[in-house]
């Protein structure tokens, strides 16, 4: 009996000695404490934090909870404390994504869909603020993982084979050689207990605390005696000082994305969503262009139906393009697929569709109806690519057909010019040119009378199927073109072709994609190519070939204008299929002070406007001149004609002041001329020519004109004259203080004032 006893006593101690405790409601008999049990972990003066100290609160509701991680890493801050608010109920896994999702310094690994939940992994924050938040595993430094929303996922009990990309921030995971530890203390309870159950069956409760306790090693630590409150966070992105790239994104997961990688060189991701509440795009995006501060963002479907994170935003999305905030979205854009967008006027825009070109009212927010003859075909026959607007048309591609100009005065095709062209664009010089498989064809803009120029070796076969915007485009700086070559209509080429217009040459070498040893190679993808209109960068994005995962790796190279690449971006791992860069409008048109703001002239006056007005980050010369207004058209009249020249005609002897209107891709200023017509002269005309140059200047000033000057006459901003001599059309400036003046040029025609600006 003695004996049996003994055994039973032996028994009851070996089971305590082998006890099988839980991690985060999981049974473990694998783990053996090296110090204390969970039980004696104390954290008694841990309440002297209270939910008054709480500065990041993310959610809403009545209820409200605190969450702690404590890495026990040795760097501070440690213990860090959010808070969280709901209504109804809520669990732990709720709240440590509803964190990671908020904070983008945060970031979590978790098994998720286990018998017993999801599992907590590891948890990691960024502490030195440089955005490189991102986890190694076994070593691979390759092959990075990211987080999205702030977590990553994975599908086994793997948590020691991660390491944190930075080893300045917090990251800590484990499973067996250590495990993040569960520790939770409700409104009733005195003192904080050990979860027994994980953070997906645990439920809040209003006023309850969660804290997970990092142990490496199998090691313990007391939970802290105080949490470090996090600082909300709070970034205000510079949307005019760098560059945006749209993406598809993850077709069948995710709607489509945009990101913005700032001049400094960080990469924002999906700003759109960020700013309007976990919004998106509609499915595949395929292009987006900014017009008088507002983004288009046109995409092929109205949403993806495989996406459940994001609010779907429809075919095309409107939004503020210095905030990004949403200003409207459409699923319906007149029946079709969407493809493009053009901004016409003040008022109204071009959606590009798989069914024709339909109107847009921007002023008020609306679709309109399809421009007739614009339609016709299938889906993927007489679809719409890309268009352009010039100072007098828009210019549209339409499969199968060629390029429909459009008057943008009466919304009416004027003329088809035919062929099998991919992509159209226009140079500095404001010359239309379009694309086919290897030819580049000059379009008149005015005539439409064409002139083709013969592609020597390379191929630009477009990708008409899966259609994209493609490389085609100009720089704004050099009279050039530049785009892409292809293999064939779905696959990209390594080489970078440059035409200048000027010589009519090609250089089907400008520049050569990197990436190009090794099985897997950098493609180009989507548009893949667009020029910095102010630093005349190329702006190329690449993924890498080889389907599948392959595609989760994507760069941006940058070079320069002779072709030589200056900066490589890596973007974090995922399926982002970038479709286009589109830059930031920042400059108004600016006038010069070629156009007179007063003339007196007694017969038929003639005005060059082609000259008179410029842009720093568009094309100067397609800016649209219109007259806004005449205030008395009974003693002049005036009208722009084709060339772009403004006619005053005089009627009867008075003045009147005529308004005109420069619009430069939607950015638009006014010009007033004071005409006067008292002194009334033979019928013919007069052609104003007069300018001055440099401006700003530092030391002499140029004044070019046809005309005979009688008197010049420089006055400060006080009014004060300035003693000037005019010497062969020229005054020395190079005594005048920096600052603003006025020039009264007198001719033997005309009356001239103008500003100009000593620097």
């Amino acid at each position: 009996m003695r004996k049996n006893y003994f055994i039973v006593i032996m028994l009851f101690f070996a089971f305590l000695t082998n006890a099988q405790i839980t991690i985060q409601g999981v049974p473990r008999n694998d783990v053996k404490l090296k110090t204390a049990t969970q039980k004696q972990v104390t954290a008694k003066s841990a309440s002297t934090t209270t939910f008054a100290d709480i500065q990041f609160w993310v959610g809403t509701g009545s209820n409200q909870a605190a969450f702690v991680v404590q890495w026990n890493d040795g760097k501070t801050s440690d213990a860090l404390v959010w808070g969280f608010k709901w209504d109804g109920t809520a669990t732990g896994e709720d709240m440590i994504k509803a964190i990671a999702k908020a904070d983008p310094r945060f970031f979590t690994l978790l098994y998720q869909g286990t018998q017993f939940g999801s599992a907590i992994g590891g948890f990691g924050f960024d502490l030195n603020g440089t955005g490189t938040n991102g986890l190694y595993k076994d070593g691979n430094t390759t092959y990075p993982y990211y987080p999205f929303d702030g977590i990553v996922n994975t599908s086994a009990y793997d948590f020691d084979s991660y390491t944190g990309i930075d080893t300045n921030d917090h990251w800590s995971s484990a499973w067996y050689t250590g495990y993040w530890s569960y520790w939770v203390k409700d409104p009733t309870d005195s003192d904080y207990n050990y979860s027994g159950v994980g953070a997906s069956t645990r439920e809040l409760q209003n006023g309850s605390w969660d804290v997970w306790n990092f142990n490496p090693n199998m090691e313990m630590f007391d939970i802290a005696t105080t949490f470090n409150p996090v600082a909300p966070y709070s970034k205000t992105i510079d949307y005019t000082k760098g560059y945006f790239m749209v993406n598809e994104d993850w077709f069948g997961h995710v709607n489509g994305s945009v990101n913005f990688v700032e001049s400094n060189g960080n990469i924002n991701y999906r700003v759109y969503s960020e700013a309007n509440n976990n919004n998106s795009f509609g499915a595949t995006t395929q292009y987006g262009t900014i017009y008088g501060d507002k983004f288009y963002f046109v995409s092929k479907q109205a949403k993806d139906g495989g996406d459940t994170q994001y609010t779907p935003g429809g075919r095309l999305v409107v939004a503020d393009a210095l905030t990004m905030k949403k200003i409207a979205a459409f699923d319906n854009i007149g029946g079709g697929d969407g493809r493009s967008f053009v901004g016409v006027d003040e008022k109204t825009g071009y959606i590009g569709a798989s069914n024709g070109i339909f109107l847009f009212d921007i002023a008020n927010m609306q679709v309109g109806s399809l421009i007739a003859g614009t339609g016709g075909g299938s889906q993927y026959v007489g679809q719409i690519g890309n268009m352009i607007r010039t100072s007098q048309y828009v210019f549209a591609v339409k499969q199968s057909a060629g390029i429909l100009v459009i008057d943008p005065k009466t919304n009416t095709v004027v003329k088809t010019i035919a062929g099998a062209f991919h992509s159209v664009t226009q140079a500095k010089d404001g010359s239309v040119w379009g694309i086919q498989n290897q030819k580049l064809i000059n379009i008149d803009a005015l005539t439409f009378a064409t002139t083709e120029y013969a592609i020597p070796t390379t191929k630009y076969l477009g990708s008409w199927g899966a259609w994209n915007a493609g490389s085609f485009t100009y720089s704004n700086k050099e009279n050039a073109l530049y785009w892409n070559n292809n293999v064939s209509s779905f696959v990209g080429g390594i080489q970078i072709v440059k035409f200048d217009i000027a010589t009519k040459t090609f250089n089907e070498n400008f520049a050569t994609l990197p990436g190009q040893t090794g099985t897997y190679k950098q493609i180009i993808y989507g548009a893949g190519l667009r020029i910095d209109p102010v630093s005349d960068n190329l702006i190329v994005n690449t993924t890498e070939s080889g389907f599948g995962a392959h595609y989760q790796k994507n760069w941006i190279h940058t070079y320069d204008n002779t072709g030589k690449l200056i900066d490589t971006k890596v973007l974090n791992d995922y399926y982002w299929f970038p479709a286009m860069a589109v830059f930031p409008d920042n400059a108004a048109p600016t006038v010069n002070s070629i156009l007179p703001s007063q003339v007196s002239t007694g017969s038929p006056t003639i005005i060059d406007l082609k000259t008179v007005v410029s842009d720093e980050d568009n094309i100067s010369a397609v800016i649209v001149k219109t007259i806004k207004s005449n205030s008395d058209e009974n003693i002049v009249s005036a009208e722009i004609n084709a060339n772009e020249e403004l006619i005053l005609t005089p009627k009867i002897g008075g003045t009147a002041t005529v308004v005109i209107s420069f619009n430069s891709n939607g950015k638009v200023v006014e010009k007033s001329i004071l005409v006067d017509t008292s002194t009334l002269g033979r019928d013919e005309f007069t052609k104003v020519q007069l300018s001055i140059y440099p401006n700003p200047v530092a030391d002499y000033l140029n004044i070019s004109t046809e005309d005979e000057i009688v008197d010049v006459v420089v006055y400060d901003v006080t009014g004060r004259t300035i003693n000037t001599r005019l010497n062969n059309n020229q005054i020395d400036v190079s005594n005048f203080a920096k600052g603003f003046y006025i020039i009264n040029i007198v001719t033997d025609k005309a009356n001239y004032t103008q500003k100009f600006i000593k620097k």
